[in-house]
């Protein structure tokens, strides 16, 4: 099943479905409508065994993020900021679209989150080290009914 999105040609050949999730055109079949409230990954494939969330970010200047790396105090504070807006945008990408499958029904496989970033390895490490932090792996709240689905659908995130 071929996708193309952001520029890029995906062939998912095992996949059962696949289809581009943050669709803009009110004609195709998985149009979700909510893009002025809600957030939502580029692409979505449905494997035998799991669900793929995919968002892809190509950067045209990557060491606009690398704060490490900064000549000074202040290079270091602005590349901090973009590399924490980043890290929000991948996080609520990815909660954003599991309410959206939730409510669809559709949360009845590990979830993994593969976010394909043109970042050098420090900056991807980092990146994930700080999204496993924020995004809700396997914790249910106290009150939560659902504990054991959520647990189980978000455990898978990579």
């Amino acid at each position: 099943m071929k996708i193309e999105a952001d520029g890029f040609s995906f062939d998912f050949t095992d996949a059962i479905d696949a289809f581009v999730f943050d669709e803009k055109d009110k004609s195709k079949s998985h149009y979700h409508g909510l893009s002025q409230a809600m957030k939502a990954v580029d692409i979505i494939v449905e494997l035998d065994n799991d669900y793929l969330f995919i968002e892809i970010k190509d950067f045209h200047a990557p060491d606009d993020y690398n704060f490490p790396n900064a000549v000074d105090d202040e290079q270091h504070q602005e590349r901090r900021s973009r590399f924490n807006h980043l890290r929000e945008i991948l996080k609520y990408k990815y909660r954003d679209t599991w309410l959206y499958r939730w409510a669809e029904n559709k949360t009845d496989k590990p979830i993994r989150y593969l976010c394909l970033l043109t970042l050098d390895n420090a900056q991807i490490s980092m990146l994930n080290n700080e999204l496993r932090k924020q995004l809700p792996v396997g914790n249910a709240g106290p009150r939560w009914h659902r504990e054991r689905e959520i647990a189980h659908s978000l455990a898978q995130c990579h």
